[in-house]
């Protein structure tokens, strides 16, 4: 019992043998293609996850140590006794420098009196020893003029 089937039917039912065939090769080739991707890809964006892991795990170690800081820097911020010591060293610091303008000032008078002292000391010297000369001058003008006693014979 032989069937006769048509040459229509027979290129039909071969274009659809052919075209399953062709599917089939599809699905195996992108298959293939996605091992060798992923072959050639996934060593690379592994080490990619693990650097982003590794730099998200430091990032939250950074983040703590800031918070811990802060928290730090702002409990000594509100320390009033810290407060209160910071303005006595801004006051006794303006005290301070008020003294040491004061000290170069006073240092800076006594300087020039000592030196005008001198200058009245050294005059007054000189005037001493030019009235000590005119005594001894006068002295010896009355020995000129009192006169030697000549001695008779």
């Amino acid at each position: 019992m032989m069937v006769d089937i048509d040459e229509a039917e027979v290129t039909k039912v071969q274009s659809q043998n052919d075209s399953i065939e062709n599917i089939v090769d599809f699905s195996k080739a992108t298959e293939k293609l996605s091992t060798g991707i992923l072959s050639i890809y996934q060593p690379s964006l592994e080490k990619v996850k693990e650097n982003l892991n590794e730099l998200t795990n430091k990032q939250e170690v950074l983040l703590d140590q800031i918070q811990n800081d802060n928290k730090k820097f702002k409990d000594v911020i509100e320390d009033v006794d810290l407060n209160d010591m910071f303005a006595t060293i801004k006051l006794y610091q303006g005290k301070l420098t008020n003294i040491k303008k004061e000290m170069i000032t006073v240092h800076d008078r006594t300087y020039k009196l000592k030196k005008r002292a001198l200058r009245l000391q050294q005059i007054k010297q000189k005037e001493a020893l030019g009235r000590e000369q005119q005594r001894e001058q006068e002295l010896r003008r009355e020995q000129e003029l009192i006169g030697k006693p000549t001695t008779s014979q």
